[in-house]
């Protein structure tokens, strides 16, 4: 009995080391390919979803990029493949730093990643809006090539799969009146908004992925006249706030005081609770429509009230995280400002009127001026610094 125990025993130890050698040598039977030694590892936690604008269709994600080992790494280039193994997209260089992110930590080349820590990968894949939709993607990392224990040199890793969700964005009613209305920070994936990544209750999302700063120019091309410390001065102030949907109103902030446009110190300290200053959150069924920054006393609902499509819910202001008087508005796929992933958004209708080159244009004396008629968009969301017209 003893002796059949050892010899077991030493079985299971050759079997174990066989297994050892199978995973950092590769499969016995000559094949090639080897298991990826580098210690990284690759996740997407939310799934991308196809969002339309201009003519083109957009799949806004992030691919987190863990560093399990002691040593750096460097990465060279990120390519996006899709089943077919056909590259959609591709960064290296200067585009690849320009899609990187280091939570935590300030670096001069965010390429190189730490031991134990990550990098987040801002990704736009980009193709026409006609093109067929790709059921999943997939990562191809290269990095400077690294020696693993008992192998050959190593730069390639391949993961990160994730599956295409294919059901359409949710489509909104304009939640303004009128024209002249700038889409500032909007669909971009280099936008403020496209890179707040927070950590809120144990998990870090983008409640803002596709958010909309909504302000509005006058018939100067100016966003406001006179003097600018004024509120009442600026174009898009005390607008109408509509419902974009029929829903019910879930939770709603009010009497936070405004801000002064020209100093950087808002009226209240801003915390989780008064970043969104005064601010209506409605339940349209299966998402949710976080409007902020709106002037106080102006709501007119409540918890619990059910509201229609172009219903005034609220006026345009200037309170919260709000550097002058405009509109922000996202959908998300829970009742919270913030603790919630953003989903794409799109308009049933609306009227392109032309793009601002740069928002200084409207604040410098310079204005903006449309240099043709404007043309109508169906079920798109406006790109960054689009300059829109919903009907009256």
């Amino acid at each position: 009995m003893h002796i059949r125990k050892v010899a077991f025993t030493k079985l299971i130890a050759a079997f174990s080391t066989i297994l050892v050698f199978f995973a950092i040598s590769g499969p016995l039977s000559g094949q090639q390919e080897r298991p990826a030694a580098i210690p990284v590892d690759l996740s997407v936690s939310f799934a991308p979803r196809p969002v339309s604008a201009e003519g083109q269709r957009h799949l806004l994600y992030e691919l987190h990029i863990t560093n399990f080992g002691r040593a750096d790494l460097t990465l060279e280039r990120l390519d996006v493949l899709d089943v077919t193994t056909n590259i959609v997209a591709t960064y290296e260089g200067n585009a690849l730093q320009g899609i990187l992110a280091r939570p935590g930590v300030s670096a001069p080349d965010l390429r190189i990643i730490g031991g134990g820590l990550r990098a987040v990968a801002f990704l736009d894949v980009v193709a026409p809006a006609t093109a067929t939709l790709p059921r999943r993607l997939r990562h191809r990392l290269t990095f400077v090539p690294i020696t693993p224990p008992a192998g050959p040199k190593q730069s390639i890793i391949e993961g990160g799969a994730v599956s295409v969700v294919k059901e359409p964005p949710v489509t909104l009613d304009p939640p303004v009146r009128g024209g002249g209305w700038v889409a500032s920070h909007a669909l971009s994936n280099g936008s403020s908004h496209r890179r707040t990544l927070l950590a809120i209750d144990g998990r870090a999302r983008i409640a803002q992925r596709f958010a909309i700063d909504w302000t509005r120019i006058g018939p100067d091309g100016q966003v406001f006249r006179g003097d600018p410390s004024r509120n009442q001065n600026w174009t898009p102030y005390g607008a109408e706030v509509l419902a974009v949907a029929d829903g019910r109103v879930v939770e709603v902030q009010d009497g936070i005081a405004e801000n002064d446009p020209t100093t950087p110190t808002k009226a209240v300290p801003i915390t989780l609770k008064t970043v969104g200053g005064n601010y209506v959150i409605l339940d349209i069924g299966g998402a949710y429509v976080f409007y902020a920054h709106l002037q106080p006393g102006s709501l007119t609902v409540r918890p619990g009230v059910r509201v229609r499509r172009g219903q005034v819910i609220a006026k345009l202001g200037n309170s919260g995280q709000s550097d002058a008087p405009h509109l922000h508005l996202h959908v998300v796929d829970a009742p919270s400002p913030l603790a919630a992933e953003g989903l794409p958004l799109v308009f049933g209708t609306f009227n392109l009127e032309g793009h601002v080159p740069s928002l200084k244009v409207l604040t410098d004396g310079t204005g903006w001026k449309p240099s043709g008629p404007a043309s109508p968009h169906r079920h798109e969301m406006p790109v960054e610094n689009a300059v829109v017209s919903f009907s009256e």
